[in-house]
Order: C-alpha cells, then sequence, then structure tokens
C-alpha cells in the first residue's frame, strides 16, 4: 500500500511483534538460551506476520493477479533477502568460528540465511497460486490450505529428521503457517465480522482466553517452536496462532499512534535481517563492561533498548539511503 494509505493498526502490530521477535534473540544471545519460554509469545509473534500478509493480500476493490504479486514477491522479499543475507554472510562466518564463508553463503541459496522470510516468500507464492486456482472462493481455497497444513504436520509428526532435511526454502514452515494467511484474506473479505472481535468485551474474551490458553501450554510443556519445527500439537499452534492474531491486532486498532512502533512495523523486514547481529553485538558489548547475564531478568531491560535503538538507527540509515536512490533515479 501507497504510504499515505497505510493502515495504523497494522503497521502498529507489526512493530509490536518485531520488538518481540528482537527481544527474544536478546534473551537468547544474553542468557545463552531464551529466558521466557518461546511457547508464551514468540510464535505468536511468527504467525500474526503471516495473518497480516494475508489480510492484506488482495486489496479491496482490485482483480486479483498473481503474476502482479508474484512480482512483489521477488521485489519487496526476495532481492533484500539476497542482498542482506549475503552482505551479512561474511562478518557471520567472521563472528562464529564454526560457520565458514561457503557454509554461510550455502544456507543463503537454500533460503535458511533468514528462515522466516524465506517461509514468508514461499508461502505468499502457494497462497497466491492457490487463490488464483480456485479463482478466490473461500471455501476450496481454506480446504486447500488446510490440507497443505495437514499433510506437512502429519509427515512432521512420523518422519522426524530425515523430513526435516528436505526442508528447501522452508517451505514446510510455509505450508504450517498457510491457515493463518488464508485466515487473515477471509477476515479482510468479512469485514464487519473481523471488527466485531475488536471491540472490548470481545477483546477481554480473547484476552481471557489467551492467558487461558498460555497457562495450558506452559504448565503441560507444550513444544511450538516454528524452526526448526519441533510442535507437540499442531492443533494447539493454530489456535494459539488464530486467538494471538485476533487480540494483537485488535489491541493495535485501540492503541493512539506510535511513531517508533510504526516506523518499526513499517519496515519490520528490515529489522529482521539483522534481528541476530545487533542482539549478539550488544550481549557481548555487556559482557565485556562487566555487565554478564547473572540469572536476574532485569539487566535484559536496558539490554533491549540498547538493542531496539541501535537497530532502529541502522534501520533508519537504510531507509535514507533507499529514498536516496529513489530521488536519483
Amino acid at each position: 500500500m501507497g504510504e499515505g494509505r497505510r493502515i495504523r493498526w497494522v503497521d502498529t502490530t507489526r512493530g509490536i511483534c518485531m520488538m518481540a521477535i528482537l527481544l527474544f534473540h536478546a534473551e537468547n544471545y544474553y542468557a545463552g538460551s531464551e529466558i521466557i519460554p518461546y511457547a508464551l509469545y514468540v510464535d505468536n509473534a511468527l504467525l500474526t506476520f503471516f495473518f497480516i500478509s494475508g489480510y492484506l493480500f488482495v486489496p479491496p476493490g482490485k482483480p486479483f493477479s498473481l503474476r502482479r504479486k508474484l512480482m512483489g514477491v521477488v521485489r519487496g522479499m526476495a532481492l533484500p533477502y539476497f542482498l542482506f543475507t549475503t552482505a551479512i554472510a561474511f562478518p557471520k562466518a567472521f563472528v562464529h568460528a564454526d560457520t565458514s564463508l561457503s557454509d554461510a553463503l550455502t544456507l543463503v541459496l537454500t533460503g535458511h540465511a533468514s528462515w522466516f522470510i524465506a517461509a514468508l516468500m514461499v508461502a505468499e507464492g502457494l497462497f497466491g497460486g492457490l487463490l488464483w486456482l480456485t479463482r478466490g472462493r473461500l471455501l476450496p481455497l481454506g480446504g486447500s490450505c488446510a490440507l497443505a497444513f495437514a499433510v506437512v504436520a502429519l509427515l512432521c509428526r512420523h518422519l522426524g529428521e530425515p523430513w526435516a532435511a528436505c526442508n528447501l526454502w522452508c517451505w514446510q514452515n510455509a505450508c504450517i503457517c498457510l491457515p493463518l494467511l488464508f485466515f487473515g484474506h477471509a477476515c479482510r473479505r468479512s469485514g464487519r465480522w473481523f471488527c466485531r472481535f475488536h471491540r472490548p468485551r470481545f477483546l477481554l474474551l480473547l484476552a481471557v482466553l489467551m492467558a487461558g490458553f498460555k497457562w495450558l501450554i506452559h504448565a503441560t510443556g507444550l513444544l511450538l517452536t516454528l524452526e526448526p519445527i519441533h510442535v507437540s500439537s499442531f492443533a494447539v499452534l493454530l489456535a494459539d496462532g488464530v486467538l494471538g492474531a485476533l487480540l494483537l491486532t485488535g489491541i493495535a486498532r485501540h492503541l493512539p499512534a506510535l511513531p517508533l512502533v510504526q516506523f518499526t512495523g513499517r519496515h519490520s523486514l528490515y529489522y529482521y535481517f539483522i534481528c541476530g547481529g545487533v542482539p549478539l553485538l550488544a550481549s557481548r558489548a555487556f559482557a565485556w563492561a562487566g555487565l554478564p547475564y547473572s540469572g536476574h531478568y532485569l539487566p535484559v531491560v536496558p539490554l533491549f533498548l540498547v538493542v531496539y535503538a541501535a537497530a532502529t538507527a541502522i534501520v533508519a540509515g537504510i531507509v535514507r539511503a533507499e529514498q536516496a536512490l529513489r530521488h536519483k533515479r
């Protein structure tokens, strides 16, 4: 969508989700492992991105064009993916002693240098193809997405490691997330039905349901890891993703204008490319300054603020450079 016609709550939702992903990486590099369990918020942040992609997939009043959509995926995600991951491969090979440059470039070519971007690209391509084949009819479209989800979920559960080795360009992750794209697309087409879930009383109900759901997930120790795919219950993952998407978008609708969060949401793709490197360097800087992780959560707060500020400064520089190039053209 054009800069002047952006949907504010969409950018706000993306910004909140991106901040959650930055927090997760900051915790991992600082403490050596996650502190807040992954299943309590990370899967929701990632799956909500797929929901929003489905919501924005076909702008209202415009006919769907598979060719235009695929070209948009190439320009908007594939080109940045290759540019950023190739550029990052060199410092990554230098920083990680166990990763050679050839290994890093192999990850780029197989789509595993940034699994989330690769899965989102493949998911949008698959969803676009299904949308074209079904001519936009919701029942066959939803059935196709559900079938792809069910088949991949069953194979992941029963074949294990041999099946995981076939996950070129993270197509399995993409199929698992297809129902979220469909749900977002259906919500956009339903209009008023979707807005009803964002009324205060429904949001309160969603929040209570989500809290109970998360308690159940944590109490039973369910795994909901999307990469590598370690999911105890794919049905729970799907239900958790739907509830999380409705709750996060509803909260974002009721928030006032938050320019910094909206900036993060508008440029979440760039943030994602650096969401590993910046937390890694920041955590090492904290350790060098005599502030290593000591088992208490309090030092994570200033670390996250440093990570967020540094990532924002880098992204702002990238955006300015991108704008300067456009003006020259």
